[in-house]
């Protein structure tokens, strides 16, 4: 138990914080330890934010593999919008985790960059196989035109990244799904048939 609120509490406040900005004597506080006992749990201070990062990556990387059993009965189109929409419904949930994730991949500590870059691939390359795997279904049912796979793929991705930004951009739902909304419907547009 105190291992699990130690990473929450971790994540919290590396989310808010930063990693330099976080001593774990102030985690270990928030938790209602001396910071000996981070110790027991954790190599370092490293370890623990790798931990953190990990089951933040991972919790999201679940989310994705739920989603691709999903998508069998629905239209390539419906699937990529629900991707979308789930990603968002994600960041709505799982917010802490979702800012660990997306301010340490963009922003690194220099020290950490090589292993959270090995970690981002191994997600980046699961969700990439899923949004592939819709597009080829898309093209094979004629909804989306003949094009390279990856091209599409990539945009969409970018498509993604872009609105994960823009989450974190907006606090009022109606415009962040209003950009969602826009940015689907051009990135449709091009691919369709």
């Amino acid at each position: 138990m105190t291992r699990n609120k130690l990473k929450e509490a971790a994540m919290r406040l590396f989310g808010e914080k930063g990693y330099e900005g976080t001593a774990l004597s102030e985690i270990a506080k928030e938790v209602g330890v001396k910071t000996p006992a981070i110790y027991a749990f954790f190599e370092n201070k490293e370890d623990l934010f790798m931990t953190v990062f990990r089951e933040a990556m991972g919790s999201y990387n679940s989310y994705i593999q739920a989603l691709s059993g999903e998508h069998k009965e629905l239209s390539a189109k419906d699937s990529l919008y629900q991707i979308l929409t789930r990603q968002y419904a994600f960041y709505q949930q799982s917010r802490e985790a979702s800012l660990i994730v997306l301010r340490y991949v963009i922003f690194p500590p220099a020290f950490l960059k090589e292993t959270i870059e090995e970690a981002f691939l191994e997600s980046d390359k699961l969700l990439t196989n899923v949004i592939e795997q819709l597009i080829k279904k898309g093209i094979e049912e004629g909804d989306i035109r003949e094009q390279p796979i990856p091209l599409l793929a990539d945009a969409f991705l970018n498509l993604m990244d872009g609105l994960s930004m823009q989450y974190f951009y907006y606090t009022s739902k109606e415009v962040y799904e209003r950009k969602l909304n826009h940015a689907f419907t051009m990135y449709w547009s091009s691919a369709s048939s």
